[in-house]
This record gives C-alpha cells, sequence and structure tokens, in this order.
C-alpha cells in the first residue's frame, strides 16, 4: 500500500493543531462526501477553490487523538478553531456548535480573511467531533444557496497564533545528494497520521531525514482498544535512513499510523506498508477464453443462509455447497442496490446505480452506459437471458443486446428455476459448438414464498393457524412494512422457513443445472457463476423484505466462480468485491478487457493474488436514504442521519454499534466513504484503484484534474 498515492487518507497536524483544507479532497473525509452534511464541494469563489455552505448551516467530524498529541483524558482543554472564509451575505454572523453545544459566534463580512473561536475546555472529546457552522443569512438561488465560502479550517490547543494552515505535501526532496518522493509537513513540529486497514502481517517501510540538525523522527501505531505503540524513535539526519518496522497486532485492524517530527521538519519518503508476499501459486495453462459462459443468478439469497458461508445456518444447500468446493468462492461479495433492479442493472452495465440510473420503480436503464450483452456479442458470442424477475425485462430497459429474451414473468408463464432452466436448456445446448452467454435469472427464493411441501417440512412440520398465505407474502410484507399487519412470534418462524424451504429448492433446481451440463460435456469447459442480487430481511433490524436498508442481510451475497484454467479451484478470497466486478469479469473470460468507463475490475486476477490487491471497498447505495461501505474486517452504515459501525468478524448480524468507542475504525471508514460518495459517477477501481487503497494515478489525477475527488 503506498502512502503517498494514498495521501488523502492521512490528517495533517502542525504545532499541535489539525490542518483541514476546504478546497481539495482532503476535505472528503470530515464531510463523508457531502452525505447529510450540507456543503457544496469543489466550489470556486473570486478565483479562489472553496467548499461552499449549501444554504445556512453545514457540519464536519474532526478527529482528536489526545494519545498523540500529548494531552490526557476525555474532556480536553481550552482549543481555538481559526477558518478562512467569505460571508456571502451582508451583515453575516456565524454560530459555532461543538458536538450540538454552543461554543460562540462570529461576525464575518464579504472579505475573505481567517477568523477565530475560542472552544471552551469540555466540549471536545477524544475521537470524533462534530462541529457545525449555523449562519444568519445566505445568498443565491435554489440549489445554489450559500451563506460562506470556506477555504480551510485549523482546531488546535488555545494560546499563541494558530499555525499557517498548510498541512502535507508531496514533493521531490534532495538529501546527501539522493532524490526521493517524499511527504513533509512544514514546522518545528507535526503529524501525519494515516487511517488505515492494515493487511495481516504488514510492516511500515519508509525512508526519513531532514535539512534541518535537530530534527527527530517518531513512528508508531494505534489500534480502537489498545494503548498507542511507539515504534521507532529517532534522530533525523541530513541524510536518507531506511527504516522498516512491524505493526504487528494492527495486522486485520483498522489502525491509525503516526508519522511523527520534533525539533524541525522531517521527510517521508515513499512511506508504504509491506507484507511478504506468498509463494506463487502453480496456475494451470489458461484458455485464451472461456467460450460458454452461464450466469446461475439467485434471487433474494442472503449469504448467511448458504452453509459454505455461514456453517450454522439450518438451511440445506448440498449443491451450492459442493460447486463452491469445486470453484472460487468469493467470502465478502456486496451487491450495489438492496433490490433487484439496481442490482441486476450494476451486474450487467459494472457501474454504480447511480450512473446506470436503474434505481426507482419508475426508472430505466440509461442507454448511455455499456451493457454487458451488447459487449459480448462484439467479441462473437451468443447472448440469452432468461428471466423469472418482472424487474429484468424489456419494461427496464434490459432487452438489449440478447439474441434469445425471455422473460417468464411479463409472457405469464411459469416462473420456477426448473422451468426457467429447462426452457433456457434447449437453447444452450443448440449453441453448445457456438461462444454462448446465458444469463439466467431465476427467482425462487424471492417472494411469494410457495415451497413444495417436500422441502417446506424440513423447516415447518406442524400445522400453521396464522394469518400468512405462502402465494400472499409478497402484498403481506408490503402490508407489514406499512404497519397494516403484525406479526408474532409463531408467523415471523413460519414465514422465515417459507424462505428458507424455497433456498433448498432451489438448490435443487441448480443441481439439475449442473448435471446437465456435465451430461452435455460442457461443465470442464465453461465458466459458471453462482450469485444473488441481495438478501432478505427477517426482522434483523426491525424490518422484513429487502429494499430498505443496507444491512449486511441485504448486501452480503454469496459469488462463486468456477472457470477452469482461468480462476482456482477450491479458493476462497476474503478480499471485499463488488458484484459490479463481475461485467468486466464476464469480458475477461471472454479475452477481453472493459474500459475505463466501467467502475468494477476483474476479479480473475484477485482469484490468484488478493495480497497484492488489498484492502478493497466495497459499496451499497439505497438513494438517498442510505449508503453501505465495508472494508476488510468493518462494515459502515450510514442512514437516517447517523453512521454505525459493525465489525463483522466478531458481530456477522451487526447487532453491537461500535461508533461510539472505535473512533480509530470510524474515522478510517469514514476517510473511504468520503472518497466513494463524491465520487459515485465517476469512481473507477481500473484508474485508481479501491478507495480503501488508492493508485498513484489518483494522485496524479488531483494534479491534472481540476474536479477529482468531487461530483
Amino acid at each position: 500500500m503506498d502512502l503517498l498515492a494514498n495521501r488523502v487518507h492521512a490528517s495533517a497536524h502542525r504545532e499541535g493543531h489539525l490542518i483541514v483544507d476546504a478546497a481539495s479532497p482532503d476535505f472528503l473525509k470530515y464531510v463523508d462526501g457531502g452525505w447529510k452534511t450540507s456543503w457544496l464541494l469543489g466550489e470556486t469563489d473570486e478565483g479562489t477553490k472553496v467548499a461552499l455552505v449549501a444554504g445556512l448551516s453545514a457540519q464536519m467530524f474532526v478527529p482528536v487523538d489526545p494519545d498523540a498529541d500529548g494531552a490526557s483524558g476525555a474532556a480536553l482543554g481550552a482549543s481555538t478553531l481559526a477558518f478562512t472564509a467569505r460571508s456571502l451575505a451582508p451583515k453575516q454572523r456565524v454560530s459555532i456548535f461543538v458536538n450540538e453545544k454552543p461554543a460562540g459566534n462570529v461576525d464575518m463580512d464579504g472579505k475573505r480573511q481567517r477568523y477565530r473561536a475560542a472552544i471552551p475546555a469540555g466540549l471536545l472529546k477524544a475521537g470524533e467531533n462534530r462541529l457545525r457552522f449555523t449562519f444568519r443569512s445566505a445568498s443565491g438561488k435554489a440549489a445554489r444557496r450559500s451563506a460562506a465560502a470556506l477555504t480551510d479550517v485549523t482546531l488546535g490547543p488555545a494560546g499563541g497564533e494558530p499555525p499557517d494552515p498548510v498541512g502535507a505535501t508531496v514533493k521531490d526532496v534532495t538529501l546527501a545528494g539522493a532524490k526521493r518522493r517524499a511527504v513533509a509537513i512544514a514546522g518545528k513540529s507535526s503529524r501525519l497520521s494515516y487511517y488505515v486497514a492494515v493487511p495481516e502481517g504488514a510492516s511500515l517501510a519508509l525512508a526519513y531525514g531532514a535539512e534541518v540538525p535537530g530534527a527527530k523522527v517518531t513512528l508508531a501505531v494505534a489500534v480502537d482498544g489498545q494503548p498507542r505503540r511507539t515504534l521507532l524513535e529517532a534522530p533525523a539526519e541530513a541524510k536518507w535512513t531506511e527504516a522498516t518496522v512491524p505493526l504487528g497486532a494492527a495486522g486485520g485492524r483498522a489502525a491509525r499510523i503516526d508519522l511523527v517530527s520534533t525539533g524541525g521538519s522531517v521527510a517521508f519518503a515513499t512511506p508504504r506498508l509491506v507484507v511478504k508476499a506468498p509463494p506463487p501459486p502453480s496456475r494451470p495453462t489458461a484458455p485464451a477464453r472461456m467460450d460458454h459462459i452461464f450466469i446461475w443468478m439467485v434471487d433474494t439469497l442472503r449469504s448467511d443462509k448458504v452453509h459454505v458461508y455461514y456453517p450454522k445456518t439450518r438451511v440445506e444447500t448440498p449443491n451450492f455447497d459442493a460447486f463452491a468446493a469445486d470453484a472460487t468462492r468469493f467470502e465478502w461479495a456486496q451487491v450495489p442496490g438492496t433490490w433487484s433492479l439496481p442490482s441486476h442493472a450494476s451486474l450487467l452495465t459494472g457501474v454504480y446505480p447511480p450512473v446506470h440510473k436503474a434505481t426507482a420503480h419508475e426508472a430505466k436503464l440509461s442507454k448511455e452506459v455499456a451493457f454487458i450483452a451488447e459487449e459480448m456479442k462484439k467479441h462473437g458470442y451468443k447472448t440469452a437471458m432468461f428471466s423469472s424477475n418482472g424487474y429484468v425485462s424489456g419494461k427496464w430497459g434490459f432487452e438489449r443486446g440478447w439474441d434469445a429474451y425471455r422473460n417468464f414473468i411479463r409472457e405469464s408463464l411459469p416462473n420456477g428455476a426448473d422451468y426457467l432452466w429447462k426452457t433456457a436448456k434447449t437453447w444452450v445446448l443448440q449453441n453448445k459448438k457456438k461462444p454462448e452467454l446465458a444469463y439466467l435469472a431465476t427467482v425462487d427464493p424471492h417472494v411469494a414464498y410457495s415451497p413444495k411441501a417436500e422441502y417446506l417440512k424440513k423447516y415447518w412440520n406442524k400445522p400453521y393457524k396464522g394469518p400468512l398465505k405462502p402465494a400472499l407474502t409478497g402484498v403481506q410484507l408490503g402490508l407489514v412494512g406499512a404497519g397494516k399487519l403484525k406479526l408474532d412470534e409463531e408467523d415471523k418462524a413460519y414465514l422465515e422457513a417459507l424462505h428458507d424451504a424455497e433456498i433448498t429448492q432451489s438448490d435443487a433446481s441448480f443441481a439439475t443445472f449442473i448435471a446437465d451440463l456435465k451430461a452435455a460435456g460442457l461443465y470442464d469447459t465453461c465458466a459458471i457463476i453462482v450469485v444473488s442480487d441481495h438478501g432478505d430481511e427477517f426482522g434483523d433490524h426491525g424490518r422484513f423484505g429487502h429494499g430498505q436498508s443496507v444491512y449486511q442481510e441485504l448486501t452480503h451475497v454469496p459469488l462463486i466462480i468456477r472457470a477452469p484454467g482461468r480462476m482456482p479451484i477450491g479458493k476462497v478470497v476474503h478480499a471485499d468485491v463488488e458484484i459490479m466486478d463481475l461485467y468486466p469479469t464476464l469480458l475477461d473470460l471472454a479475452g477481453a478487457t472493459a474500459g475505463d468507463q466501467i467502475q468494477g475490475t476483474s476479479l480473475v486476477p484477485l482469484a490468484w493474488d488478493e495480497v497484492g490487491q488489498s484492502p478493497r471497498a466495497a459499496f451499497s447505495i439505497d438513494g438517498q436514504i442510505a449508503r453501505g461501505l465495508k472494508v476488510g474486517r468493518y462494515r459502515l452504515v450510514a442512514a437516517s442521519g447517523r453512521l454505525e459501525l459493525y465489525d463483522e468478524v466478531e458481530d456477522h448480524f451487526e447487532q453491537k454499534d461500535l461508533a461510539a468507542t472505535s473512533p480509530i475504525a470510524l474515522r478510517q471508514m469514514r476517510g473511504v466513504l468520503g472518497l466513494l460518495h463524491a465520487n459515485e459517477t465517476r469512481w473507477s477501481k481500473s484508474r485508481w484503484g479501491t478507495a480503501a487503497n488508492l493508485s498513484v494515478n489518483f494522485e496524479k489525477a488531483e494534479k491534472t484534474d481540476k474536479d477529482v475527488g468531487y461530483e
């Protein structure tokens, strides 16, 4: 992990003061990328880059690290908040609130200048702090109405003049005749704190040096719930000194890595996180392309309902489990949307929902985005879609590019997986001597939950006299959500039994599909992808159904790929992936590459080397209601004006919110959220890497693209 390329994930401190540049992507991590914080980002005011307050009030969130800056205790001493801004309305006054407690008022005028506000002792706390700026008046029209233009913010101990608001800079530094690319902060003392997901077994490697005699360097690491650990203390000489220090127990956790200088500015050259490379895998001779590619979509299948993903589940899925053992299984696949329309669209276009536009019941797939069927035809493939999902149809723009297109819901035909495959099988076998792509969008176990009796008896073997009717469960879940139908504990158990039975029934249908491919001689030469579009909630967080939150029961789905020669057999990939990554993966399997406009990346290289491509980020979007983000062991849920943080290793069902007790992990996740939310329509993993591990191209784009980091 190149820490120069990931400088945007570092907080800069100078003379004990946090430095925030509101005119660059640095600002995104303090305002959640603009998510519910009321900023107009990446704007210009009188020729100066600024962030505009959207309307009369805006807020930001800043970390206070007493363990790193010499203070102690949860309640900190008096501080000074300084900010450079220009009022956009006459006779302006701004009221400043710290953690929703009043901290004072500042009068402003129309001249850009630096203002100061005294923050009384006790208002700031260790960890995350909310700063709210509420103004008297604003100017402009409608969505462009703004109270002020903000350039920078500093926050630090009271007493004396706040430092110049200039944070970390990356530049070439020459020491003892050796020129290195380095990051440094000017001044007598500074701290650059990286909030990152640290790989297991990682070390921090860098070189350090100083042009001024007397400077000293301290390297330290902190994780939630443990004391900060000093890794190295040494004088910084007028030459480059190499250092590699193990990060130890910080591996596999979100950590704050501190690069500290005292007695003068220290330059840190090529800082990076490194791990010991695993032995290169033994790779068989791979075919140039897979001529037969089949996607078996299982609608509404959450990962913890599949035994190989969650061994404690009662649900029987022997055929999915056996297939996983014969394929590459992705442990942490996340969907970009939490209902059928946006998720299928992202899989088939390789972009996030705000790009493909299929995000509401009346919205159609944008004609401006690439579509997998059309792309595969360009490479000589016959293409077919057999769908039992009403959304995945021509009515919503999914008919593009298919040589054969069927939607059994729209045709008022049986829509079970058995009927779908029986119909699709004829087309598949007719084209077995030609390159072919078949998208098999099965709908069970989606509502209505109507399993066959032989499967239901595995999970419910007693009479049920409650209000639920299997054939009406789709309508009835709507009534539950509207508060018009109340379910008691027996009703809930029966509802989930119906769903579980449909999963086992779906598993049996999949067995038929695999058996038929083997009988046709296709199994060992074709690529098969098993995936779902979302899960279902069963009261996990007080809701039933889907499309109304971004908790893991909706976003975490199975993803299993068998591609002999192209992907390993029996491999489990633990890195975070998104199902929109399937679009470039399909093209990769077809011997082609996706363009930069595709936001996902092929999973084929990741299957062979996940260490070299981690950490990764997986993003879920629910309109303007919620965002979900997974990076390593943590998941962030942004909804209802608050952030919730969960440890997926210790709390798979997301029942214990750690946001208030894990400030380092929360800050690290906020940084990734800020980048992704602000760039939902333009992020490209092939260009910039993942938002949790940026490539050098992101740093280059910061200098050449005036809008990088902003919508």
